[in-house]
């Protein structure tokens, strides 16, 4: 590799110093290399976002710094692109980080001389539909939330393909790829999916019902998730979240239509760890 860019978290990278270092070092052998820095919820209209918007095709690897958030936020920008993306953890668990951030000259030498794999994991697309409208697809490296704000409950109609699966009352519902199986979805109790996998999974969030499951689906599925408007109660103030970026407004008979992406997250792996390992390291 020859052409990298640089994205880092502004605020675990004061002065943006390990990206210089990262872009420094890899000028020094040759390569070209440049960088951004961004917050964790930049105005997608920002000359920062936008640099990230436009970098050129031929740009070769993108090395993210900061910990999944970050990470997350950076895929859900650059996939149309198909740039493959490796993750520096300057944060806490950082299951999407392939790299330590004692470990990153190594790294480098590794990319460098193509030393590698690339793998590609499934995202979510979803489409709002408010006031019987469809807005603009997003996409979702992790998870589309829908969920109702504060300590209010809500009542939300779930549909497969057309067909009717359940009503849900509680905090919310979460839509989760198996890469996001170990994000929201294992906090709410969801089960931990191979995130190389391909398939979507339905977890609700504080369910008032005694019995309430997650539900495991075909990625050639389509989630509809439609807010009830309940007999006798006033509207919820509730929202659609991608990846956990602000919310969407919801009201009453509003909601989100959910299936797989057509374009992938393209991850470079540097170690040849199993999931089964990263996962009993990281727990």
């Amino acid at each position: 590799m020859d052409r990298f860019f640089v994205i880092t978290n502004e605020n675990r990278d004061p002065g943006s110093e390990r990206a210089l270092q990262i872009r420094d070092y890899l000028v020094s052998h040759g390569r070209k290399c440049g960088y951004v820095a961004i917050e964790r919820d930049s105005d997608p209209e920002s000359e920062e976002i936008r640099k990230i918007k436009d970098l050129p095709d031929t740009t070769e690897a993108v090395i993210v710094l900061g910990g999944d958030g970050t990470f997350i936020q950076s895929a859900g920008i650059l996939a149309p692109k198909k740039i493959p993306m490796i993750g520096v953890n300057t944060g806490h668990l950082g299951y999407l980080a392939e790299v330590d951030k004692e470990m990153i000259t190594p790294a480098l030498d590794k990319l460098m001389s193509d030393d590698f794999d690339v793998v590609e994991r499934m995202m979510l697309s979803g489409t709002p539909v408010i006031n019987g409208e469809e807005l603009e697809s997003m996409y979702a490296v992790n998870d589309i939330v829908v969920k109702a704000s504060g300590s209010s409950v809500g009542t939300f109609r779930i549909e497969v393909n057309g067909t009717y699966l359940t009503t849900i009352s509680g905090d919310g519902v979460i839509v989760a790829t198996p890469t996001g199986s170990t994000a929201y979805n294992m906090s709410a109790g969801g089960p931990i999916i191979e995130p190389g996998s391909s398939m979507i999974v339905i977890t609700p969030i504080c369910p008032l019902e005694v019995v309430s499951r997650s539900v495991v689906l075909s990625a050639a599925d389509t989630v509809v998730i439609r807010l009830a408007k309940p007999s006798g109660r006033r509207k919820r103030n509730t929202g659609v979240y991608f990846d956990g970026s602000d919310a969407i407004p919801l009201s009453d008979n509003d909601g989100v239509i959910i299936r797989k992406a057509e374009v992938f997250t393209r991850l470079i792996k540097l170690s040849k760890e199993s999931f089964l390992e990263v996962l009993s390291r990281k727990m």
